[in-house]
């Protein structure tokens, strides 16, 4: 087979299959029909689907730079035969056909020559473009990252001075009960006080009616012993009505001071479902701010955690 024909035979199959040309024109801005299409998560481009094109790029980059690398090598084999052919042309003995042998090679040559720029320069176009897009598509994802971190840090932001009004109004509540409390066992106490003040009064009372009696009696030895009984029975009723007064009085007392403290334990147990719910909504706003690189709203979030649970109400049966 002469060099001729092993030039054709090369530049029309490579490896054993013909080589497609790249198509400068049409690959990249067609291969999404429009323009690239990705979904956007957080007001911005899918990262996954971002980085999956720019690969793509970057292959087709690679492709087209071994199809240039090809068509060097192409070119250097044409030069190769041409010299091969320019050799025979010196030493062969059929000046004529030689003749017409090198016309055909220079066509050949020529050709491929031509076919080799014009694949380079779609090449570079294609490389060109590739990177441009590329850049392009690494620019958005950054400025939607950029703004998506902003966010971020503005609704930490928000939710930690939520957090903090929050604390404070449970402070305030938390402040009341204990004052509601204190007043409580305050005025049960004074109520106590002032019936065992009423007891012992009746009491002295009682003392000094059996004193008059038995004074009477003395005195009164005369007036017979039916006179005396009835004395002491009259002291004896005014006793058991004192003691019965003084009883009702401290049961009345004391009802009145179980419901009072059946009534602060309802608004103790109410408060503590109060900081439970804040402590739960607390956590919920932390769990919905996104982590940002240094995470300052996790740490403010165990910081209020830490405070509603100092701030945790005595519990009822401590009262």
């Amino acid at each position: 087979m002469s060099t001729a024909t092993q030039l054709e035979g090369a530049a029309e199959v490579t490896d054993g299959a013909p080589r497609p040309h790249p198509n400068v024109s049409g690959d990249l801005p067609t291969l999404f029909r429009a323009a690239p299409m990705f979904r956007r998560v957080l007001a911005g481009y899918d990262r996954f689907q971002v980085d999956t094109y720019v690969q793509w790029a970057e292959d087709e980059l690679a492709t087209a730079e071994r199809e240039r690398e090809h068509l060097l090598d192409r070119c250097l084999q044409t030069r190769t035969a041409l010299d091969e052919a320019r050799q025979l042309l010196d030493h062969s003995a059929g000046g004529g056909e030689l003749l017409r042998l090198s016309e055909r090679i220079g066509s050949m040559l020529a050709a491929a020559a031509d076919q080799a720029q014009g694949m380079t320069a779609e090449a570079e176009e294609l490389r060109a473009a590739a990177r441009a897009e590329a850049e392009e598509l690494r620019a958005l994802a950054a400025d939607e990252l950029a703004r998506a971190r902003a966010g971020a840090r503005e609704t930490a932001a928000a939710a930690t001075a939520r957090a903090e009004t929050l604390l404070v109004v449970v402070g305030r509540t938390l402040d009341a009960a204990d004052r509601i409390r204190t007043d409580a066992v305050a005025e049960a106490e004074r109520r106590a006080a002032g019936a065992r003040t009423v007891e012992r009064r009746a009491a002295e009372r009682a003392a000094e009616l059996v004193e008059q009696a038995a004074a009477e009696v003395a005195r009164g030895r005369l007036q017979g012993r039916a006179e005396v009984l009835d004395m002491l029975a009259t002291g004896r009723e005014e006793r058991r009505r004192a003691d019965a007064e003084a009883a009702a009085h401290r049961d009345r007392l004391d009802r009145q001071a179980t419901e009072r403290r059946a009534a602060l334990l309802a608004d103790v147990a109410a408060l503590e479902r109060r900081r439970e719910e804040l402590a739960a909504e607390v956590e919920r706003v932390a769990r919905t701010v996104p982590a940002g690189p240094a995470d300052p709203p996790a740490a403010t979030t165990g910081r209020l955690l830490d405070r509603l649970r100092r701030a945790r109400p005595p519990r009822a049966g401590t009262a």
